[in-house]
């Protein structure tokens, strides 16, 4: 399983670049999601996560989540989707 940092920032306007960069990494095989770094979100960034699940399980790959920061665990509360990310908050 390969793992991704993702970057400090998941905002809409960092939306575009990293649908295509999972895109590139979840045709390689199965993916962990290392979230540690995030610092700088928004509430798109729940629909970020959501689609990339969408995305994974299109291509019958495994999507797993590390390090989710407080701020965003708030966000996934807050939308109640933690059982659809299967995320720990």
């Amino acid at each position: 399983m390969q793992l991704y940092p993702v970057p400090a920032t998941l905002t809409h306007a960092s939306t575009p670049a990293l649908l295509s960069a999972l895109d590139g990494l979840l045709a390689a095989g199965d993916l962990t999601l290392d979230l540690q770094a995030v610092t700088t979100l928004d509430s798109s960034a729940v629909a970020l996560l959501l689609e990339w699940q969408r995305r994974a399980q299109a291509r019958q790959r495994q999507l797993s989540y590390q390090g989710c920061p407080a701020a965003l665990g708030q966000l996934i509360r807050v939308y109640g989707v933690q059982d659809l990310l299967q995320i720990k908050v």
